[in-house]
């Protein structure tokens, strides 16, 4: 325990493991989010299940034994729905294709934080423009979700419309939704994972959802999807691919900047935050070889420093029990889009959140702000929603610079 420097830390063991647990239940409904998502990509569910649990215990303990942080790594909410619509479904890219697109992103991330571009890329757009492209990411996951369930659907006037509301899977949606913002508005621990638990128990109690014929199982092949970036990466080898690696690489580099800043801030400390970054950029590479959607840092680390996590050996806790997860995919079987729906509509929310950290004042970062939140739920495409308020926002700040040029 000396590597993790406990006790210069204000911290001890009892504390350490608490909050690996605590991070742990706040964000285990990516187990089961994440094979729902990238199924519909035309992915293999149990391999998918396998390496986004091997992604979170090698992306997490990277961040234990390289940076000291108490900050889990996991394949990313809203980025796994560029993956899923934007790159493959919307552009007509394979899944094999796209997880080319998301190793050579990879590479450039860890490019970008071992070298001085680092600083440059930081600072290419301002902080409100990062908050809104998280907050568009989440209009967009909650868009999914409420597609996906049915409560809204398409419609030949308006494009899109209420669903029904009184059919039984879409008031197992409502049920679920509800119980999980109630849950989270009073600040349960877990909320999100305890409400899709209780809305797949109440689908099972109505037969909405049916049970697995087993729960402990064998870990699920990774045969299916472990190296395919590495054979497909010759069909990507073009220009045309360039767009999806730099929306790859540039929504997991802010997201997980924006969480080590956050969680440093919540622990008042100033440590290597480079160090995170490569902890975080081995992480993201690990995820195109096993064969997953992009990772990033996430959140609900918050959860477990909250709890007095302050060391990498509040990392270790997690991944270890993301090991001892492995065991348990045929419980896949009954998360539906109707259960997932409730845990994309609250991270949608919280996402959302960002929207206060923008300077409406200013109408060249509104106007920025507001096409990119706007365009991505609209075009289902986060890269789309970037170039939308990003190019606003540059073509702006040319006619800025040139009007100083004039009024010298």
């Amino acid at each position: 325990m000396k590597f993790f420097n406990l006790r210069a830390n204000h911290t001890d063991v009892r504390t350490e493991v608490l909050a690996g647990f605590t991070t742990f239940i706040s964000m285990s409904y990516i187990l089961f989010v994440q094979p729902a998502m990238l199924a519909q990509a035309g992915m293999d569910k149990g391999a998918v299940f396998t390496s986004t649990a091997a992604v979170s215990i090698f992306g997490t303990l990277m961040m234990a034994f390289i940076a000291n942080m108490p900050i889990a790594i996991s394949t990313g909410m809203g980025i796994n729905s560029a993956f899923v619509f934007s790159v493959v479904l919307q552009q007509g890219y394979s899944w094999q294709e796209a997880l080319s697109a998301m190793l050579l992103a990879g590479l450039l991330y860890l490019i970008v934080v071992i070298t001085p571009i680092r600083d440059w890329i930081i600072n290419i757009f301002p902080n409100d423009l990062k908050s809104a492209i998280s907050a568009g990411i989440g209009l967009l996951i909650a868009t999914i979700g409420l597609t996906g369930s049915g409560l809204i659907v398409a419609d030949p006037a308006t494009f899109t419309t209420m669903g029904s509301l009184t059919s039984p899977q879409s008031l197992l949606t409502i049920a679920g939704v509800l119980i999980t913002l109630a849950l989270y508005y009073y600040r349960i621990p877990g909320a999100i994972f305890l409400g899709m638990m209780v809305t797949t128990i109440l689908g099972l109690v109505t037969g909405l959802v049916h049970a697995p014929s087993q729960v402990v199982s064998s870990v699920p092949s990774l045969k299916p999807t472990f190296g395919v970036a590495f054979s497909h990466l010759p069909s990507v080898m073009n220009w045309h691919i360039l767009p999806i690696v730099l929306t790859f690489f540039l929504v997991a580099f802010f997201d997980t900047t924006g969480t080590i800043l956050g969680v440093q801030k919540q622990m008042g400390t100033d440590r290597d935050t480079n160090k995170s970054l490569i902890a975080s950029a081995l992480g993201n590479i690990s995820a195109a070889v096993f064969g997953t959607s992009p990772a990033t840092a996430f959140v609900e680390s918050n959860a477990g420093v909250s709890a007095g996590g302050r060391t990498g050996l509040t990392s270790v806790v997690v991944a270890i029990l993301f090991a001892l997860s492995l065991f348990f995919s045929p419980l896949l079987t009954m998360i539906t889009p109707q259960i997932t729906a409730s845990a994309l509509i609250v991270v949608g929310v919280l996402m959302l959140g960002n929207l206060k950290d923008i300077d409406w004042t200013n109408f060249k970062i509104a106007a920025s702000a507001f096409l990119i939140v706007l365009g991505m739920p609209l075009t289902h495409s986060i890269s789309d929603g970037i170039l939308l308020g990003g190019g606003v926002y540059l073509v702006l700040s040319a006619l800025d610079w040139i009007k100083k040029q004039f009024t010298k």
